[in-house]
């Protein structure tokens, strides 16, 4: 049974129906059949999957939120309904909102298991970005973009990002490539004012603009390429598909609209030069307990530990070290 297109996993306006667990899996491989779906969905009422949402966010939240938790959103739902001049509207509501909407509207999400939707779909950030409400903007705008999707059958997920990635980039304005902008701007929001931002920042606003069409995305990369500082940094992409990660780059970063099927080899970075064994290369996660003590380092904000990250090291020095070759 392919997990694509599951109509018992289908949310609705009253109820959230989530794919129990993730199958069981290797990262990278190309191929667009899912693979076998090994547990059946679980339901709940849309105000069970919101008071989840909220419980899930405030038991990761990272430590340079925690004294902001309140205005962030994090407060008992009486509290926000009382509250005058639009103070109950806050960052967290608005993000579970919209996080949940995107369940009940686009049917790539019925294939996306409930651990990997919260952790990567759900959350209002990625690292120490500021924080603001990207994901109402983002999900209103892409929304026209988005809809001729919903009208063909069997969409994939691949094919979801190439339309975002082709097509965010000129909607939101014309938003290009510019060196050395992080972290003066890296937030979604500074994106789409200044136009422009390095890879830190284009990568930040591929993830936010993926998320808020339901696609699992985080922020990768490397603090140190060759794990020497004076050789520079880089951030990319890593996207949620067909129950792997893959990574990429947005647009104005690679130069390039990737295709639906691209070879990762294709990216200017994926290479042995960069991935000589030594380069290390991290994810960044939400979950606290699922990093188990890795953290994501920021290049920008060196020494602060305050994101729970993955070590995708081995995983990328074994493909791009084999970029370029001749087979034999």
């Amino acid at each position: 049974t392919s997990l694509r297109g599951l109509s018992f996993c289908k949310s609705n306006a009253t109820h959230i129906s989530w794919l129990s667990s993730p199958p069981d899996s290797k990262d990278g491989d190309d191929t667009d059949n899912p693979p076998p779906a090994t547990s059946p969905c679980a339901i709940q009422t849309r105000s069970e999957a919101g008071k989840e949402c909220m419980d899930y966010l405030y038991s990761n939240i990272m430590p340079f939120d925690v004294a902001k938790a309140e205005s962030l959103g994090f407060v008992q739902p009486d509290q926000n309904s009382s509250l005058p001049d639009g103070l109950g509207h806050r960052i967290v509501t608005s993000t579970i909102q919209y996080a949940l909407d995107a369940k009940t509207t686009y049917p790539w999400t019925n294939e996306i298991p409930k651990d990997v939707y919260l952790e990567y779909v759900l959350p209002f950030a990625s690292v120490d970005e500021a924080r603001n409400n990207w994901r109402q903007l983002m999900t209103e705008t892409l929304a026209p973009i988005i809809a001729p999707l919903l009208s063909e059958k069997d969409v994939t997920i691949r094919e979801v990002v190439h339309v975002v990635n082709k097509n965010v980039w000129d909607v939101f304005g014309g938003i290009t490539f510019k060196l050395k902008q992080t972290p003066l701007i890296y937030d979604p929001m500074s994106t789409i004012a200044f136009k422009y931002a390095s890879c830190t920042g284009v990568s930040l606003f591929l993830i936010d603009a993926l998320r808020s069409v339901g696609i699992p995305a985080r922020l990768a990369g490397t603090p140190a390429w060759n794990n020497q500082i004076e050789n520079g940094n880089h951030s990319w992409v890593e996207v949620w598909s067909n129950g792997r990660w893959m990574f990429m780059e947005g647009a104005p970063a690679a130069g390039h609209v990737p295709g639906v099927f691209f070879d990762q080899c294709k990216f200017w970075f994926c290479n042995p030069t960069k991935f000589d064994g030594k380069t290390k290369v991290f994810a960044a996660r939400y979950s606290k307990d699922k990093a188990g003590g890795v953290f994501f380092p920021m290049s920008w904000n060196v020494g602060n530990e305050g994101v729970p990250g993955e070590d995708r090291s081995e995983w990328m020095n074994e493909i791009c070290s084999k970029c370029g070759k001749s087979k034999a």
